[in-house]
This record gives structure tokens, C-alpha cells and sequence, in this order.
């Protein structure tokens, strides 16, 4: 029924909006956070695959970690057939890398992905698309924490997300 699809995939976009919103104000507690458990879980829980990590302990907002990185992997697993995440430090940084096998995007749109309500070609039909809203709420939450993040297409095909995240100076002892 193209009413029922309608009604959902405005649902979607009102869902969509609050999470876009709750991301850019959010007054979420930070808290020491174990990247490696985060991202272990998250790819867990979404069937993604999670390269072995040692512990890498951030300071940041829980909730709104999970969001961007959740949507990276969604992102991965919807668009690119596939998800395979990192974790590594690279200096006073931790990296997270999502990888996928998709078409990537191409070059020159690279950064209007980043733009809300912008969506991908391979996204445009109403089985697979989102609001256009997760590289947006992911970019805010990583800017908000003193990261970034990146888009680049792979070599060999396929999509490359990389979140920086900066370690804290001194972590508390354990």
C-alpha cells in the first residue's frame, strides 16, 4: 500500500530528526569507554565482523558513540553487503576503521554525504533508504568529542569510514 510506505518512511525521517537533534545537544554524561567492548558489541549485535582489539579507553558520551558508530555499521551492512571494523591507536588518536564492499560513492560526493538529507544513489529506494541523517549525526558526535571523521573509497572498491577519537592525556589508573 503506497499510503502504509509513505506513513513509514515519514516516521523514519520524524525518528530520524529526534536522533539528529538529541545528537546536537545532547547532555549525555561522558564516561571512560573501552572502545574495543563498544565495538565488539555493536558489530555483535549487528552481525558485522570485529577485527581482535585491545582495550583503547576514550572519554566520551556512551549513548552517542554507540549512535554513530551503529550507524556507520548499519550504513556498511545496508549500502556496502558487508562490515568489517578496526580499532587502533595512531598517536594520541584512536582510529576506528568500517570498511564495506559496496560501490563507494563517488569522489566529488564524497563530502555532500555529510550533508543531512543527503542520500547515496544505492540508497534511494524506500527498502533500504534512511532519512539521509546517520553521516551527519555520526560527524557531529565525532566533532563533539574532539574527533572526525572520514569517507574515502578503497582501492580494491568499497567504502572507508574512519572516526578519530583523541586518547586522553592521562587515563585513569585501573
Amino acid at each position: 500500500d503506497p499510503i502504509v510506505r509513505t506513513l513509514d518512511e515519514i516516521t523514519v525521517m520524524a525518528d530520524s530528526l529526534v536522533a539528529y537533534a538529541r545528537g546536537q545537544a545532547d547532555t549525555e554524561e561522558t564516561a571512560e569507554i573501552d572502545l574495543a567492548a563498544l565495538l565488539t558489541r555493536l558489530c555483535a549485535e549487528r552481525g558485522a565482523a570485529m577485527a581482535p582489539a585491545r582495550p583503547l579507553v576514550v572519554r566520551g558520551r556512551p549513548v552517542a558513540l554507540s549512535r554513530a558508530f551503529g550507524n556507520l555499521i548499519d550504513n556498511a551492512l545496508r549500502y556496502g553487503g558487508a562490515a568489517r571494523a578496526r580499532l587502533e591507536r595512531r598517536g594520541g588518536e584512536a582510529l576506528v576503521t568500517i570498511e564495506d564492499d559496496g560501490p563507494g560513492i563517488p569522489a566529488g560526493r564524497i563530502e555532500a554525504m555529510f550533508e543531512p538529507f543527503v542520500r547515496g544513489d544505492a540508497s534511494r529506494s524506500a527498502e533500504t533508504g534512511g532519512a539521509g541523517l546517520g553521516l551527519s549525526i555520526a560527524r557531529g558526535i565525532a566533532r563533539a568529542h574532539g574527533g572526525g571523521l572520514r569517507l574515502t573509497n578503497r582501492p580494491e572498491g568499497g567504502l572507508r569510514a574512519e572516526v578519530s577519537l583523541p586518547l586522553p592525556a592521562h587515563p585513569s589508573p585501573r
